[in-house]
């Protein structure tokens, strides 16, 4: 299932902390980018559906439909201009994983 690397481990932990939640942190399907499917993370309510991860002092959670998705993705944390992050990768399964948004062009 999902692998969270160390160094997002830590990340997630900070921003739990600095926010002051409790609530389990969701993954979601945000579209599609050049690279292919895109996930983005934010805190939520477990849903009665929900597949739940737990890790490291978190829970993740998503829906059963992005399950296939989520066996082989990896949150790992990234540094932005705007401080540390994390992201979630999924491998595609597209051979072209160009979806003609025009963003490259």
């Amino acid at each position: 299932m999902i692998n969270v690397t160390p160094k997002a481990t830590e990340t997630i932990q900070a921003i739990i902390k600095e926010a002051k939640k409790t609530d389990p942190i969701r993954i979601f399907f945000a579209g599609y980018s050049c690279s292919g499917p895109s996930y983005m993370m934010a805190f939520d309510k477990k849903k009665e559906d929900d597949i739940e991860v737990k890790t490291d002092g978190f829970k993740l959670i998503f829906e059963k439909g992005i399950e296939e998705e989520m066996k082989d993705a990896v949150v790992d944390s990234v540094d932005t201009p705007e401080g540390p992050g994390v992201v979630v990768r999924v491998k595609s399964t597209s051979p072209s994983t160009c979806t003609s948004c025009a963003g490259c062009h």
